[in-house]
């Protein structure tokens, strides 16, 4: 069966869908306004994480392309918990959500100390924090990050802006984002995986086996065949028959000598009695 263009040839990448979790702590009151401004931010960084691998593509916040296959929302104390399941399968969205991860980890706990330096100087401080990788995702990321900038020093109001400004909210927020793969979107009760993204070298992603996973390319060494172990009664077996052979030979040199002594003491008599 021929796989889809872009994915690794690995039935973890081909089927299992990539999701993002984004997890806000200390939030006590979450009132409905409050409530649809974090879901509108983290709808539309899903958006931005699914753009990165293609960035010569239109950028699409709402509608066709755009659209999480499942959402769902949860709140347990002061911690409030968002899945989005993107209807994404390729390793370049799932390096992109790693990008955004990496990037809201670095800012969760900095505060910028001048208030005057206003929204472009906050993409400012993100795309300084930005991973600085050589893959397309990781270059997109920080180029989306300064035009964004240059738009709010230019007054543009556009949708890179307003992306870039979803993502600034979830930072200032204090984030953090998981990367998981998803095996049924479309379950009564999704099952997930966590995916730790443990190096980026540009081409691949390197992951850390998870749940018993075992790594991409990495396949199963047959054992050596074992040789069958000598017995100790063959060797005994093996040494008995060499010693009877040799006593049989030494039997049949003894028995030929006396064959030949009585021979020759048969014709020593013989010539006696003609003698005589």
């Amino acid at each position: 069966m021929p796989q889809p263009v872009g994915t690794v040839p690995n039935e973890r990448y081909t089927v299992q869908e990539i999701a993002i979790r984004v997890r806000l702590r200390e939030q006590d009151r979450l009132g409905l306004a409050e409530y649809e401004r974090i879901v509108g931010s983290v709808a539309s960084v899903a958006a931005v994480v699914a753009w990165l691998p293609t960035p010569d593509a239109r950028l699409v916040l709402r509608g066709r392309g755009a659209e999480p296959v499942r959402l769902e929302t949860m709140s347990y104390g002061t911690v409030f918990e968002m899945l989005v399941v993107m209807d994404q399968r390729t390793p370049g969205v799932e390096r992109a959500a790693a990008a955004v991860a990496a990037l809201l980890k670095s800012v969760r706990h900095e505060r910028v100390e001048d208030d005057v330096a206003g929204i472009a100087g906050e993409l400012d401080r993100l795309d300084r924090s930005a991973p600085r990788g050589r893959s397309v995702p990781e270059r997109a990321l920080r180029t989306f990050l300064e035009g964004a900038r240059a738009d709010a020093l230019a007054r543009r109001s556009t949708t890179r802006l307003r992306a870039a400004q979803s993502l600034l909210r979830l930072a200032e927020s204090g984030a953090e984002v998981l990367v998981e793969r998803v095996e049924d979107a479309l379950a009564p009760v999704v099952s997930e995986q966590a995916v730790d993204v443990l190096a980026d070298t540009g081409s691949a992603v390197v992951v850390e086996p998870v749940d018993g996973v075992e790594p991409v390319g990495v396949e199963p060494v047959a054992p050596e065949p074992e040789q069958p172990k000598k017995k100790k009664n063959d060797d005994d077996e093996k040494s008995s028959k060499k010693k009877d052979d040799k006593n049989k030979g030494s039997k049949k040199k003894d028995s030929k000598k006396k064959d030949d002594k009585k021979k020759d003491d048969k014709k020593k008599s013989s010539k006696k009695d003609k003698k005589k």
